[in-house]
C-alpha cells in the first residue's frame, strides 16, 4: 500500500510551516552604535559655536560659547533639539534591537542617524546665513579687524557629526551583515 502523501510532508501534502528566523544584531556593531547614540544625545549640551576677541586698549579679551540648545540671534535651536531627539530615538531602537534580538530594529537607527547629520548641516546653514547678513556691514567689519574677532564651530558640533557618521556606519553594517 502506497502512502497518500509524499515523505517528509504533512498530511495536507505541503511542507510543515515554521516561523521565520531572524538573526540577532551584531553585538559589536550594536555596542558601538549605542555609544555613538549616547554621544549624539550629549552633543547638543556641549558648545557648538564660539566667538573670541583679542583685547585692545581698554577692552578686555573675551571668549563666549553657545550650545545648540541656546537661543542665538538669527539662529534657532531646532538643530540642537533635532540632534538630541535623534540620539534618544537611536538609543531606544538599538536597545530594543538588542533586548528583543531583532537586527531590523537596530538597523532602523539609520533614520535617526541621518536626521542627526541633517541637524549638523542645518546649523551650519543658519550660521552661514547669519554671517552673510553682516558681511557688508562697515561697523561690524571694522570691529572685527580692530578687535581680531574670530568665530567658529566648537566641539559639540564635531561630536554630533562624528557620532552621526559612526551611528550611520553601524546601522548600515547591521543591514548588510549576513544572517546566520
Amino acid at each position: 500500500m502506497s502512502q497518500p502523501y509524499a515523505q517528509g510532508f504533512g498530511q495536507s501534502g505541503y511542507p510543515p510551516v515554521r516561523a521565520a528566523r531572524t538573526s540577532a544584531p551584531n553585538g559589536v556593531l550594536a555596542g558601538v552604535g549605542l555609544v555613538a547614540a549616547l554621544g549624539l544625545v550629549l552633543a547638543p549640551l556641549l558648545p557648538w559655536v564660539g566667538v573670541s576677541q583679542r583685547g585692545f586698549l581698554f577692552i578686555a579679551a573675551q571668549s563666549r560659547q553657545w550650545t545648540a540648545l541656546d537661543d542665538l540671534p538669527e539662529i534657532n535651536n531646532v538643530p540642537g533639539w533635532l540632534a538630541l531627539g535623534s540620539g534618544v530615538i537611536a538609543l531606544g531602537l538599538i536597545t530594543a534591537g538588542l533586548l528583543l534580538g531583532r537586527r531590523t530594529l537596530a538597523a532602523a537607527a539609520a533614520l535617526p542617524a541621518l536626521s542627526g547629520l541633517a541637524a549638523c548641516g542645518l546649523f551650519v546653514l543658519q550660521l552661514k546665513n547669519y554671517q552673510r547678513e553682516y558681511e557688508n556691514d562697515l561697523v561690524a567689519r571694522v570691529a572685527q579687524a580692530v578687535l581680531d574677532i574670530k568665530g567658529g564651530l566648537e566641539a559639540g558640533w564635531f561630536l554630533a557629526l562624528v557620532c552621526g557618521l559612526v551611528l550611520l556606519g553601524c546601522t548600515l553594517g547591521q543591514m548588510v551583515r549576513k544572517s546566520r
